[in-house]
């Protein structure tokens, strides 16, 4: 097992200086400048204090075998967290990383999206394929959603046994949203969730069962307001206004005779 150190760190560090620079010379408060760290691939199971290094503006931890996520919480400069294909099975402490911008966590066993209420510059969660035991599915905190609604961008949720999108119908900034392989079968709570989300751009939902309704696709369209690809397929917006217009004389057809019966039957009576 390994842990993360300043010792790693710097071995690591002095390391790719050297395959760079002939001169090999490195400057004794390197560690206070650098502003990347890569970490992937390296085996580590626990994340120890590297305060020192403050300048932090990306960190790759991939590919290793961290159960929790600890010791980040002094990098305020933060903007890409790297924390894929790890053992990893709860957000938490990074309730400091103002300026995150870029969070993967994919690949992990993370059952809930929390720990993100004060992530308000975060523009994208990655956070796909989630190995989960049993009937356990991927949720959202309503505390996250609701600070995630004013700054999320891109969400990534592909192949987390979702059963519906009801939860993410506020991320009123959303522009692409990766949910393929879900269990997502409700055709008209799809609908409510793509009406909601008014600028949302970029839809991929294959794999799920709703994709097999009939006129799946011209539903999607037709409740959409700013779509420009669904399942890797152009919508054009021709095709998005004429869907629209015939929703809504579906629905004045529907109203009127509804109402007509209505008459009828107070007529009768």
């Amino acid at each position: 097992m390994v842990k993360l150190t300043v010792p790693l760190i710097e071995k690591k560090y002095l390391q790719q200086q050297s395959c760079k620079s002939l001169t090999r010379e490195i400057d004794k408060h390197h560690l206070k400048k650098i502003s990347h760290i890569f970490m992937n691939e390296q085996n580590i199971d626990e994340i120890d204090d590297f305060s020192v290094c403050k300048n932090l503006r990306v960190i790759y931890l991939q590919r290793n075998i961290i159960e929790k996520i600890e010791n980040i919480d002094f990098a305020k400069n933060l903007t890409h967290l790297y924390l894929q294909h790890n053992k990893i099975t709860k957000i938490e402490n990074l309730g400091n990383l103002v300026n995150l911008k870029k969070l993967y966590l994919g690949y992990n066993s993370i059952a809930i999206v929390e720990g993100l209420e004060k992530l308000t510059n975060l523009s994208e969660l990655h956070i796909e394929k989630q190995k989960l035991d049993g009937d356990k599915f991927l949720r959202f905190h309503p505390r996250s959603i609701k600070t995630l609604s004013y700054c999320l961008v891109h969400l990534n949720i592909s192949d987390n046994k979702i059963t519906n999108l009801s939860d993410i119908n506020h991320l009123k900034k959303l522009t692409t949203l990766e949910a393929q392989d879900n269990l997502i079968n409700d055709i008209y709570y799809l609908t409510k969730t793509v009406s909601s989300l008014r600028q949302l751009e970029n839809l991929f939902l294959q794999g799920n069962p709703v994709t097999k309704t009939y006129r799946y696709r011209e539903n999607i369209i037709g409740n959409s307001y700013s779509l420009v690809i669904l399942d890797n397929k152009v919508v054009s917006e021709n095709s998005r206004e004429f869907l629209q217009r015939f929703k809504v004389e579906k629905l004045k057809y529907h109203h009127k005779t509804f109402n007509g019966k209505e008459s009828q039957s107070n007529a009768d009576t």
